[in-house]
């Protein structure tokens, strides 16, 4: 009786040391995928100001806002024409509540009544969703180009080392233009956005149009020095997206 007695005692100390070991396998593993998912997040979704502040920021913004446009959520499903806009909001780091962090997000764009003076501001459009509610039968060309105009200006500083040769700059507003050219070796549909960046004006709206042009077009209107010009050249096109919303202090 006392030998039986002496292995329940033994197997049962066995068990709960393999309850144990298990349990804390378990946890460190969990704690090891957190350490990991929140390294990643922070070092490619966080900002230390409320700004991109280098050239590379920049470029982790407006991805970030591309693939927002494209992405599956819940909000951007059914919409006839996918567009968002995107912004920094800042959050603490759980373990050090001293440091702040600045956070990407973005929401619809028909969902923001009005922008707010000086904040960085990201908007990105689905440019094959513009084209087709325009007209469908344009999705077949092999080419298209089209030119924007910003009025007022409120480039962000770095976007004339991005695109030095698709951007005008000038103190009425902003102008780009550029064309899309199909690669069937890549893929049979057009599948590219507009967007446009920097930090919101102090005046009273901010308004984007964009135009549907021709190929000498571009050149024609890259050359001219005179924001009036351009506006003169362009105002023959047809506009195929456009945006205007009220600023805030």
């Amino acid at each position: 009786m006392n030998i039986n007695k002496k292995y329940i005692i033994i197997l049962g100390t066995l068990i709960l040391l393999l309850v144990i070991i298990t349990g804390a396998i378990t946890y460190c593993k969990e704690k090891a995928e957190q350490a990991q998912i929140s390294d990643k997040e922070q070092s490619i979704l966080s900002f230390s100001q409320d700004y991109p502040a280098n050239l590379k920021e920049v470029l982790n913004f407006i991805s970030f806002c591309n693939n927002g446009v494209f992405s599956e959520v819940e909000e951007l499903k059914d919409k006839k024409i996918k567009q968002i806009a995107c912004m920094l909001i800042k959050m603490k780091k759980q373990e050090e509540v001293s440091s702040n962090l600045y956070f990407p997000f973005f929401m619809p764009l028909e969902d923001i009544l009005f922008f707010k003076t000086d904040k960085y501001l990201g908007i990105s459009v689905d440019l094959k969703d513009v084209v087709r509610e325009y007209d469908p039968s344009l999705l077949k060309e092999d080419k298209l180009y089209f030119c924007s105009i910003s009025e007022p200006s409120w480039a962000d500083p770095f976007s004339s080392q991005m695109k030095p040769k698709q951007t005008l700059i000038f103190d009425e507003g902003d102008v780009s233009c550029f064309g899309v050219i199909k690669d069937p070796t890549l893929t049979k549909d057009f599948y590219m956005y507009l967007y446009f960046y920097g930090f919101v004006p102090q005046t009273e709206s901010l308004n984007i149009k964009q135009y549907l042009v021709e190929e000498q077009t571009v050149s024609n209107v890259m050359s001219k020095q005179s924001f009036s010009e351009i506006k003169e050249i362009l105002k023959d096109y047809p506009i195929i997206w456009q945006m205007e919303k009220p600023i805030i202090p």
